[in-house]
């Protein structure tokens, strides 16, 4: 009993973590083209909801922005800096501030809260993973919108976005992730239920958004994404030599 308690309160709060972190991410889409004067409500988004499935995920959310507007208008700055309001922005600075909170004493002793501010960087993170690299060469979507404004290469997007998103996905399995497990899981079955559910939705859920719909090179960069699935488990499960070394270091500095 005590185990499925466990696994429902940490899906409840996985759910709740990616609400909060896909909602900053439309409405920063909406209040960039209202600051920019191409919308005239920023409150005002598409929500999209005809099913479950739809309130857990938000999988038919958008920001109800008009982009041929501004492509009409030859406003290529326009649409470039909305398309990059989303993860760029509002997702970026999400994702700093939440691991600023992971290092704070008033958040790291309450294992709740902690919890909470964990997924909610992990999400944060998710958002950057699923446009780049997985959608960096898509015809539609947010990165198309920043290459077509700026008028310059996916490659260009790749590498200007992909280094600091690559950087951030090795700091997170290789620090925060291990940290995060000494600070609220004990027992190995709740270790192995956390990297799991991790390494899963990144690269099942997050990584798996461009296999319809966003062209061939998507389609191809998610199924890779999913070959990743049992490559990270094997590497970031806890009972590795250098997971259970992190895991105790955390602990150490914490007292």
């Amino acid at each position: 009993m005590k185990r499925a308690g466990y696994t429902v309160a940490g899906l409840i709060i996985v759910v709740a973590a990616y609400h909060a972190a896909l909602l900053p991410h439309e409405y920063a889409h909406s209040f960039m083209a209202w600051a920019l004067g191409y919308k005239s409500d920023p409150l005002v988004i598409h929500w999209g909801v005809r099913k479950v499935t739809d309130v857990l995920l938000l999988s038919g959310i958008n920001e109800k922005v008009d982009y041929a507007a501004m492509v009409a208008r030859g406003d290529g700055l326009a649409t470039a800096l909305v398309g990059f309001a989303g993860a760029g922005l509002a997702n970026g600075m999400l994702y700093l501030v939440s691991l600023w909170l992971l290092q704070r004493p008033a958040v790291r002793d309450y294992t709740l809260l902690f919890t909470f501010v964990f997924w909610f960087n992990f999400m944060n993170l998710g958002n950057f993973f699923d446009y780049v690299p997985i959608r960096a060469f898509a015809p539609t979507g947010d990165i198309a919108h920043i290459v077509q404004g700026l008028g310059i290469s996916p490659w260009v997007v790749l590498v200007v976005l992909g280094v600091p998103t690559a950087t951030a996905m090795w700091f997170f399995f290789a620090r925060t992730l291990p940290m995060a497990l000494g600070r609220m899981a004990s027992t190995s079955f709740e270790r192995g239920f956390v990297v799991t559910l991790c390494v899963v939705i990144m690269f099942g859920y997050f990584g798996l958004v461009g296999i319809e719909g966003y062209g061939k090179i998507s389609h191809v960069l998610s199924l890779l994404s999913l070959c990743l699935i049992p490559v990270l488990l094997t590497l970031c499960w806890p009972t590795r030599r250098w997971v259970r070394a992190r895991i105790v270091a955390s602990d150490s500095t914490s007292r």
